[in-house]
């Protein structure tokens, strides 16, 4: 069966989603409406859509990984962590498994623990050093961390590089997951080259092309390329701009992992600080 409309989804979903799309028509429409609600930021419908995976009280891991990703979104990290790590433990793929790892690592980033989220983006590039994934991931972390900028910088490169090296599959459905994936990579790009002090029209540069290859109907996604492009320009020096994309990542996506960070960054915008 050929299912062009998983390509609109990153590449940490369209693996997963492979992995269920072999299996019954019913999983496949479980499979369709919680990525829909992912795609639109709706967590709390993803959670109960997901509970169409189950049989008879089963928790296959791809179940279990869809759940973790819903968590994260959500803030609740702990579960996160437990259904991830569930997962990772149950899959006999081995790809699958470095996906759930990758995936790890970003709810042990959220927790504070940067060692431990390092070693998982760490394996991503081990197993994939021609994706752009992993080097994404670790420039995050290291922007996030707030130490050694032009390491950030470096695997920011790498992640842009790799994308842009990567072919770019025929049809437009199969284009939009390559689109995305660079999309992420220069939203992060723009963030290390504001912070190792590059030229302005560089960074918006990086943040033009970024928002212009991202689209608008993957909330999540678009959330983290304000939030990057916010963080852009606090370092930048230009206080408004950044004020502006921090608001649309909260507005985006309100309940979602970039806006809460955005809130978090620009306390202004946070009425609760």
């Amino acid at each position: 069966m050929k299912l062009p409309w998983l390509l609109l989804l990153p590449l940490l979903f369209v693996a997963y989603c492979l992995l269920v799309a072999r299996r019954t028509e019913r999983k496949l429409s479980v499979l369709r409406a919680q990525l829909a609600a992912y795609r639109r930021g709706d967590y709390q419908a993803q959670l109960k859509i997901i509970e169409g995976f189950r049989i008879n009280g089963s928790e296959p891991p791809y179940y279990l990984f869809f759940r973790g990703t819903a968590y994260f979104q959500l803030g609740r990290l702990d579960k996160a962590e437990q259904a991830i790590r569930r997962s990772a433990s149950m899959e006999t793929n081995p790809a699958l498994r470095v996906f759930c790892r990758d995936e790890l690592g970003r709810v042990l980033m959220e927790q504070g623990r940067w060692d431990e989220a390092a070693a998982c983006f760490r394996d991503y590039i081990v197993a994939f050093p021609n994706r752009g994934g992993g080097h994404r991931a670790m420039a995050e972390l290291l922007l996030r961390r707030g130490e050694e900028n032009k390491a950030a910088l470096d695997a920011a490169r790498l992640a842009v590089a790799a994308d842009r090296a990567g072919a770019v599959p025929r049809g437009k459905l199969a284009k939009d997951v390559h689109d995305l994936n660079l999309s992420e990579s220069l939203a992060f790009l723009a963030w290390a080259l504001a912070r190792n002090q590059a030229d302005p029209g560089e960074v918006e540069s990086a943040l033009n092309e970024a928002f212009a290859l991202c689209g608008e109907s993957t909330k999540p996604v678009l959330a983290g390329l304000h939030f990057c492009a916010g963080q852009a320009y606090t370092a930048l020096g230009n206080s408004a701009e950044s004020s502006c994309h921090f608001q649309c990542a909260i507005d985006i996506d309100p309940i979602g992992n970039y806006g809460r960070l955005s809130r978090l960054a620009e306390p202004a915008l946070n009425p609760t600080a």
